[in-house]
């Protein structure tokens, strides 16, 4: 995986706990203890390695990335500096405040 601050390989630890009961195909799941996902067996053989891989790719974060303390941003990653040339622009609801104090409108 790829960092997401400083763009480096990242190796994570991947940790997931699931909790299967398995069933047959119609079968009543309403005496199983909650927390546990339903697994129900019909005529087809239970593929094994599509529920790991599945269960896996639940598992990995969203945005991978290093510990804070351990990333090495690129270099002008800290704060972007304002520029010279840059137009101040003014406010363009400045109108509406001046509205609002004066009472006559």
């Amino acid at each position: 995986m790829v960092c997401q601050r400083c763009l480096e390989l990242v190796t994570l630890p991947i940790h997931s706990e699931c909790s299967y009961a398995v069933v047959k195909e119609g079968a009543n799941t309403q005496s199983l203890p909650k927390g546990y996902d339903v697994l129900e067996l019909g005529e087809d053989p239970l593929d094994l390695q599509a529920l790991i891989e599945e269960e896996l790719l639940l598992a990995l974060p969203i945005v991978p990335a290093h510990h804070p303390e351990e990333c090495q941003q690129p270099a002008g990653a800290d704060e972007p500096e304002s520029s010279k040339d840059e137009v101040t622009r003014s406010n363009p609801f400045s109108v509406l405040a001046q509205l609002k104090r004066d009472p006559n409108v």
